[in-house]
Order: C-alpha cells, then structure tokens, then sequence
C-alpha cells in the first residue's frame, strides 16, 4: 500500500521543518510527503523545498479546503494522511493509525 501525506501550508515557516521532520521518521513508510503552497509569503516553501518532498502551488490563498482539495486530486497514495504544517507527530502516528484500517 502506497502512502502520501499532505501539509496544507500558508505562511508556516515556523513550524514546517519540525513537521516535515517528522513525516520523514515515522515508523511507517512514507511514499511521498505533499506541501500545498496555499499562496505563502513567508518562507514556508524555501524551508520546505530542502526536503524531499512535492510542492504544490496555489497562485494566492485559497483557504484549508481547496489546499485539501489540491492534495486529494494530486497525491498517489492508496492511503492520504493529513497534517497541519504545526503539528509533530509522534514516530508511530501513521502506522497506529494504518494499523486501524487494516483492522477494520
């Protein structure tokens, strides 16, 4: 099973590192790790651009459910995770809650 997270982002350069991080030492094998540039001014996308991960852009804000939105229709993951850009999830979040859908 394929696995995508997505950071929606707008203006978190402050918390972004920390969160991509993170992402990148779970438990559980991350495919790919989406940040949706919701029309940033800071320096959210230079921080996050020295990671691996896929930058998607939005031209200006466009509010959380069309970052959302851009994600689902991009990530190719048979699983899509979600994340605020300040949260730091613990290394066995993902897989606890894979665990969870494989269970049902």
């Amino acid at each position: 099973m394929k696995v995508s997270v997505y950071i929606p982002c707008y203006n978190v350069q402050h918390f972004i590192k920390g969160c991509i991080e993170a992402v990148m030492k779970q438990t559980c094998r991350v495919d790919e790790i989406l940040v949706i540039d919701d029309g940033c001014k800071d320096e959210t996308i230079s921080i996050a651009s020295k990671y691996p991960v896929r930058i998607i852009r939005h031209e200006k804000n466009k509010g959380l459910s069309a970052a959302r939105n851009t994600a689902f229709k991009n990530a190719e993951g048979d699983f899509v995770a979600s994340l605020d850009a300040d949260c730091v999830p613990e290394p066995e979040w993902l897989e606890r809650m894979i665990q969870e859908f494989r269970d049902e």
